[in-house]
């Protein structure tokens, strides 16, 4: 029996270089504490990030069904902000929703990651919600949706691969549970 075959997690990512010795202190004990854990970490493609921003609008992203297919602590990068730098979270689901602390790196390949602040994603009526807010609910709904079709018995626009890290970073990866979201039409074969 052959193994499924895993598509690579993103080379030179947010997620590695909150690892490295370049990080400021706070950034690399937020993601140490992400590996010490064993926390899944989904890096989003483009194509995802894209349907994640529909998503956002959407009742599912507002269903609190959501809460029971994630993690309790997990990592989500991978969507670039206007600068041309990565994003990404670490998303703590909390009994009325998600709290998630926002990390970016530059496009500058010398420069270190740092803070993007923090946000709080509810669960269940609609309410006004700042920009970051509605950009970590769509990507969460996006990353919940496989597991959220499969228990209904559909399938889903999106899929989770795991991942192996790139061979330069796999000494920083090794611990997380990687995976890459991803259309069904771009798994590997």
């Amino acid at each position: 029996m052959q193994d499924k075959p895993k598509s690579k997690f993103p080379a030179g990512g947010l997620l590695a270089s909150m690892l490295g010795p370049e990080a400021p202190v706070d950034v690399r004990r937020a993601a140490q504490r992400l590996r010490a854990e064993g926390a899944p970490a989904v890096a989003v493609e483009a194509d995802i990030a894209a349907l994640a921003r529909g998503l956002a609008e959407s009742a599912v992203s507002r269903s609190a069904a959501l809460l029971d297919v994630l993690p309790p602590l997990f990592w989500i990068e991978g969507e670039e902000d206007a600068a041309g730098g990565v994003v990404g979270w670490v998303v703590e689901t909390k009994p009325d929703g998600l709290a998630a602390r926002g990390f970016r790196v530059s496009a500058d390949t010398t420069a270190a990651p740092e803070p993007a602040g923090t946000t709080a994603v509810r669960f269940g009526t609609a309410t006004a919600e700042d920009a970051g807010a509605q950009r970590v609910r769509g990507l969460v709904a996006a990353i919940a949706l496989p597991e959220l079709m499969a228990q209904m018995g559909e399938s889903s626009p999106i899929l989770l691969m795991p991942a192996e890290a790139d061979a330069g970073e796999a000494t920083l990866l090794r611990g997380f549970r990687l995976s890459v979201a991803m259309s069904p039409d771009a798994a590997p074969d």
